[in-house]
């Protein structure tokens, strides 16, 4: 694609950065949960200090956005940092409704998980509930009661879902998406596939595979387009590859910052808008931000603000 046309697409589409985390600057306030991950062998993971090493507040953020072009932002409720407390990511959306909307995630091996997600959806303003099921020691769950659970929660309180779960787990996540065909589902860092071989991408055949289930978004990670770099791949083949088979319009993006924090935040974006740059025009504005807000409208309101 010409850089002049390139450049003439982004100035009139609304840029959403679909994943980015927060941390507040007030601990006693908002304390932090660091969550281990029971691995199932006896051991636990800890996760990194990410949040210790590179905290970031909602006003941080914005700043960053701005200086990056970004016009808006989906706030993750960051798991390692404060595992299913999601006070702080629901407060800093709530305080910033024009720019950001938050995710939150719900424990789903508690029974009452559905009404835990009802309270954050309903008295906090949360707009779309997190499956957080990697490295769960029962990660089968996403496709059995406590993931259809909260699947069918997520549809009557008419919100969208996002799944986060290792390649292995996709077949699972397939089984969770025939089951809700009219539920849309995101799906966090195209559920970390192995790139590493470059296109055809072979090794990522069950990643391609879900092509079919029309209620599926895939969310292009700046995590995953560095280590296609990392690999020597182009991060365009990839991006490419999924719009073939899946459609530009069921693509988005997410800088994953400040977990991934190796590189500034407009770094992280503009290897995200590069890796579109073989894309049309028309399918270059769905992947930087319509399909976003066509996930979650209120982030296209007030689209003269910034």
């Amino acid at each position: 694609m010409a850089e002049t046309e390139t450049s003439r697409s982004d100035e009139t589409t609304l840029v959403v950065d679909a994943h980015t985390h927060v941390i507040a600057r007030d601990h006693q306030l908002y304390p932090l949960r660091p969550h281990g991950v029971d691995l199932g062998s006896g051991r636990e993971r800890r996760p990194a200090d990410w949040f210790r090493v590179h905290p970031v507040t909602v006003e941080a953020l914005l700043d960053e956005l701005d200086g990056a072009g970004v016009d808006r932002a989906v706030l993750v409720q960051a798991f390692g940092a404060y595992g299913y407390d999601n006070g702080y990511c629901a407060h800093a959306a709530t305080s910033h409704p024009r720019r950001t909307t938050s995710v939150c995630i719900v424990d789903p091996h508690q029974d009452d998980a559905p009404a835990r997600l009802g309270y954050w959806v309903r008295e906090r303003g949360v707009r779309v509930v997190r499956l957080f099921a990697i490295g769960d020691a029962q990660e089968t769950w996403l496709s059995e009661r406590p993931g259809l659970a909260l699947l069918g929660a997520a549809q009557e309180l008419g919100i969208p879902v996002v799944v986060t779960v290792g390649a292995h787990q996709l077949p699972q996540l397939a089984r969770a998406l025939e089951e809700f065909p009219g539920l849309a589902v995101a799906l966090d860092h195209c559920g970390f596939p192995d790139l590493r071989e470059g296109p055809p991408y072979r090794a990522a055949s069950s990643l391609f595979e879900l092509a079919p289930r029309a209620n599926l978004r895939l969310e292009v990670s700046g995590l995953i387009l560095r280590q296609i770099q990392q690999a020597g791949g182009r991060p365009r083949d990839f991006v490419a590859a999924l719009a073939a088979e899946f459609g530009a319009r069921r693509l988005l993006w997410g800088s994953d910052y400040p977990q991934t924090h190796d590189r500034s935040y407009a770094e992280l974006v503009s290897i995200c808008r590069e890796a579109a740059d073989d894309l049309g025009a028309e399918d270059r504005a769905w992947y930087l931000g319509r399909t976003a807000v066509e996930l979650w409208p209120e982030l296209g309101h007030h689209q003269e603000s910034r």
